[in-house]
Order: structure tokens, then C-alpha cells, then sequence
């Protein structure tokens, strides 16, 4: 596995157990990370810091 796969997977992972499934989901056809009512775009899962979890 790549590192921008796991800091992708740890930056979804961290989001989902912090904020639960019902408000994380990801919009592919907006390339989009929809969070309650707002979003981030989806590329930012690869970025190490984006989350904790990957800091």
C-alpha cells in the first residue's frame, strides 16, 4: 500500500470514528467530503495533518 493510501485511509478513518457515518460521506460525483453542512475537498484525505490522526 502507498503512503498516500494510508494517510488517506487514517484521515477517513479518523473523521467516521470522530463524527460518525451518518455525517461523513463521500460525494464522488463533487469530489467532495460532505461533514454536517459543509465540505472539504475530497484530495485533502491524502494530505498528512488534515486530521489528527495523520499529524
Amino acid at each position: 500500500m502507498t503512503d498516500e493510501t494510508i494517510i488517506a485511509l487514517r484521515n477517513y478513518d479518523y473523521l467516521v470514528r470522530t463524527y460518525g457515518l451518518d455525517d461523513v460521506e463521500l460525494a464522488w460525483d463533487s469530489d467532495t467530503i460532505v461533514r454536517g453542512d459543509g465540505g472539504y475537498d475530497i484530495g485533502l484525505l491524502t494530505e498528512r495533518g488534515f486530521t489528527p490522526a495523520t499529524r
